[in-house]
């Protein structure tokens, strides 16, 4: 999001200078034309005027120059303005005389008029001036305004760009990802309120909608709980009277109830298939309670590689801000920034589950995440100061739904660390749960396949 962003800078700023270049451009091109037409006609007054001039000769009187002036523009001063536009006829055409004898020549710029001076020639040589002033085009003040308006148009725009960059690009950024985390069950802290009249319902509803999918997912699994415990304890009452059916078909099939011991063929025959039906049930059994348990965590792995300062970036990012809170130490440690290949979101799941389980059961002394490669594997763990479990309870945590002695009173659903073991399980991965007595610490390790 913040790279469109700076695009957009980009786009507008290239913008903006096309703008002002072509501008310019058309600007110089309008004046220019002007300034062609302006000659053009000059030409034609001028060339009319000598012309006749020189056919005067001799005739020629100290008059005549002003005459001629009144009959070659003067008098077709319309069919001018509609052939080379108003804006391109001089105001006025005068002749001004070079005779020695010639004291009343005044300035010829009055005020902002604008004039062009051609010399006309007679016999004797120059005869005088013949002038054709201009109107102030004030082309000079246009552009200048042009320009005031482009860079206005251009400094409003910006800001209107950094608003929507500040305003609504940013906190956008941060509340992106959130659906998405928040429906794979990545959301380890609500949204933070703001006063952003954009965005403050929008984050109250993304946190309500949090809290909503959290109670649901917490009726899931309890049903899952009693799901699996009904399905477990139905197994179990099937697999007790199927062993017996098996044990006495296999008596049966040996002869044991016979006098002499010897099987009877046909009662043998009837035993096998009751006792491979037995089998077979034992096996259904066996796949309806593993199918039941793995059904409780949706996971399907999707390696991918990645750093695995990535993994350190998401606990920065859902967990530094909330133990600071809690003012609770931590500390998380990368040993070497190596890549490796397997599925990031099942590892930061893995990740969230020990974290979660730290805060709530620790004693708020510290959280400890180290995260490194070894010779066997990439080393997972995270160690938090608290009370220990007993370790004759340390093989029972991974188990579904089952809760510590030091779970009293702390709510939860004993779900999360069967979660972590069944994604590291089809991580091909070992998981370990250790108590540091004499530290006081819990440890939970992850080691995955190099």
């Amino acid at each position: 999001m913040m790279k469109r962003a700076g695009k957009l800078c980009i786009i507008t700023v290239s913008l903006f200078a096309v703008i002002f270049t072509v501008s310019n451009l058309i600007f110089s091109y309008a004046v220019k034309q002007r300034e062609d037409n302006i000659y053009v006609l000059m030409n034609r007054v001028y060339a009319e005027i000598t012309g006749r001039m020189a056919a005067l000769g001799e005739e020629m009187t100290p008059d005549a120059p002003n005459v001629l002036i009144s009959d070659v523009f003067d008098s077709h001063r319309s069919e001018f303005i509609s052939e080379y536009g108003a804006g391109n006829v001089p105001d006025r055409v005068f002749f001004l005389s070079a005779g020695s004898g010639e004291s009343d020549v005044n300035l010829l710029n009055r005020g902002r008029a604008e004039a062009k001076i051609w010399v006309l020639y007679s016999e004797d040589g120059p005869a005088g001036f013949l002038v054709f002033e201009f109107g102030s085009s004030r082309y000079g003040d246009l552009r200048i305004l042009m320009n005031l308006c482009l860079a206005a148009a251009f400094i409003i725009t910006m800001t209107i760009c950094i608003y929507i960059n500040i305003g609504v690009l940013k906190p956008f950024d941060r509340f992106a990802s959130y659906p998405e985390r928040l429906s794979r069950n990545q959301i380890t802290e609500k949204l933070p309120e703001t006063g952003n009249r954009l965005f403050g319902r929008f984050a109250w509803g993304l946190n309500m909608l949090g809290d909503r999918l959290a109670g649901d997912r917490e009726k899931i699994n309890e049903l899952s709980r009693e799901h699996l415990t009904m399905l477990t304890n139905i197994a179990h009452g099937i697999k007790t009277p199927v062993a017996n059916i098996k044990l006495y078909s296999d008596a049966i099939e040996t002869g044991l109830y016979q006098p002499d011991g010897t099987p009877n063929e046909s009662d043998a025959d009837v035993a096998s298939r009751i006792s491979r039906n037995a089998d077979d049930i034992t096996k259904l059994v066996e796949e309806l309670i593993e199918k039941a348990s793995g059904g409780v965590v949706g996971f399907d792995p999707k390696p991918e590689n990645f750093y695995l300062s990535e993994l350190v970036d998401f606990l920065n990012e859902e967990y530094k801000k909330r133990l600071e809170l809690l003012r609770i130490p931590y500390e998380f440690n990368l040993s070497s920034n190596a890549i490796i290949k397997s599925d990031k979101e099942g590892i930061c799941r893995i990740l969230s589950q020990f974290m979660e389980n730290a805060v709530k059961y620790g004693n708020g002394e510290g959280i400890f995440v180290r995260i490194e490669k070894e010779d066997d594997g990439y080393h997972l763990s995270v160690r938090n100061k608290g009370q220990v479990l007993d370790k004759r309870e340390l093989p029972f945590v991974f188990g579904g739904f089952w809760r510590g002695s030091n779970s009293a009173g702390i709510e939860g659903s004993g779900i999360g660390l069967f979660e972590s073991y069944e994604i590291t399980r089809r991580l091909e991965g070992e998981i370990y749960a250790r108590s540091h007595e004499d530290a006081g610490e819990m440890e939970f390790e992850v080691i995955l396949p190099l």
